[in-house]
């Protein structure tokens, strides 16, 4: 009998243990995941400029930051027969540049224009290498287009020298910007502390230095404030290798920026843009390409950030969609519906309005009364996120609105 009762005792004992054991093991354990990706933090974060409106009882309420990574950065600059332009935009880039080894300079060169070609070569050592490019054979051009013969050739530059900065230079991002920008001083910074937002968020597939509508009294004074956006902007922005490897195979002959604008390529991926540009278009610009189009309408009056910023210090986790999101959508939905006959009557008071529309006539009208930006590209107005256009109008914010509401998309 003691015998018996000595094995139950220890078979209870030992089935004790065990179940301590295994509780003190789940406490602490973690989901396997890929090591490669990094696993993104499970709080919600707060910025001052991107007040939550609600709240999750899903998030704990200690804050953590996306962490810093030192990765290299390069910045190409794409040029072609502008040898001022493209001197002034690297010596832009000397002055900012605070690590040489973070954010080597590549200048790719098309034309062969001997002018350009030396200014980028008086740089020496100060840049890390030029790019001409090779011949390529003749370019071919579509008849209806051969007055726009320019954009062709702008296309096959940037194929053939962004494939060779990422997979035979291997780098794993690019600054990607042309001669004609002027840039803010804090923007190598903004692209080196927003690049983590590419990696843990994979409904991003680019950061960009442009705000489509950053004229003066249309922008908020946050320069620390940010967005996200459908529109693809441009305008000195950040690829990463894996993006570029998706869709270097389709590469358009020309056109290339509304060929980046088509979902076969977005697959409903946003970019971050500021609210005040990193970048802005210099003189140089009304004698490119597009022969200064909209230049004098929109582009010249874009505002540049000159406040100093300190990036490492601003939580930029709120940009992730699933915090982002809600927030924004709470953010509209408390504002009121006006119509565009009540803008000349708003009061200071008034923080928040939404202008609605239905269509892209709608659309157009409520833009050129705001003075901003109308054309859409593949329906997506420029800075858009989830059909919403938002600018400031006097101390009050507009959200220009779909009437589709919830949001089902841009088809």
């Amino acid at each position: 009998m003691r015998s018996i009762l000595k094995k139950i005792l220890i078979t209870t004992g030992v089935f004790f243990l065990v179940n301590v054991f295994l509780l003190l093991s789940l406490r602490h354990f973690h989901p396997v995941t890929n090591k490669n990706e990094p696993e993104p933090p499970l709080d919600r974060p707060i910025n001052p400029k991107f007040r939550p409106l609600i709240t999750s009882t899903l998030s704990p309420p200690i804050l953590s930051k996306l962490p810093k990574i030192d990765v290299i950065l390069p910045v190409v600059v794409f040029g072609c027969n502008r040898p001022h332009a493209l001197q002034t935009h690297i010596e832009a880039l000397l002055r900012i540049r605070k690590n040489p080894e973070l954010h080597p300079i590549i200048v790719s060169l098309d034309c062969h224009h001997d002018a350009t070609v030396q200014a980028a070569k008086n740089f020496g050592n100060k840049i890390k290498t030029i790019i001409e490019l090779p011949d390529l054979g003749p370019i071919h051009v579509p008849s209806q287009f051969s007055h726009m013969a320019g954009y062709y050739k702008i296309a096959r530059h940037y194929n053939y020298s962004i494939n060779y900065v990422l997979n035979t230079l291997n780098y794993e991002a690019i600054i990607i910007t042309e001669d004609d920008l002027e840039v803010s001083p804090d923007f190598l910074d903004y692209f080196q502390t927003l690049y983590p937002l590419l990696l843990y968020d994979k409904t991003l597939w680019c950061i960009s230095a442009w705000n489509d509508n950053g004229i003066d009294k249309r922008i908020a004074r946050e320069s620390s404030l940010l967005h996200r956006t459908d529109f693809f902007p441009g305008l000195g922005w950040l690829l990463k290798k894996t993006i570029w490897n998706e869709i270097k195979a389709n590469w358009p002959a020309g056109f290339w920026d509304d060929w980046m604008r088509l979902p076969e390529q977005r697959h409903d991926r946003a970019c971050i843009r500021p609210e005040i540009s990193r970048t802005a278009i210099s003189p140089d610009g009304k004698q490119g390409v597009s022969q200064g189009q909209h230049y004098d309408r929109y582009l010249r009056k874009i505002v540049k950030n000159n406040d100093p910023i300190d990036w490492t210090a601003i939580d930029i986790s709120y940009l992730l969609k699933d915090r982002y999101d809600p927030v924004f959508q709470a953010q509209i939905d408390a504002c009121p519906i006006i119509t565009i006959s009540d803008l000349g009557h708003l009061k200071n008071e008034m923080k928040c309005a939404q202008l609605r529309y239905k269509n892209k006539k709608e659309f157009v009208t409520i833009a050129d009364t705001l003075e901003i930006m109308n054309d859409l590209k593949s329906n997506v107005p420029r800075t858009a996120y989830r059909g919403v256009v938002q600018c400031r109008y006097g101390q009050t914010t507009i959200f220009v609105t779909p009437n589709q509401q919830p949001w089902k998309g841009y088809e």
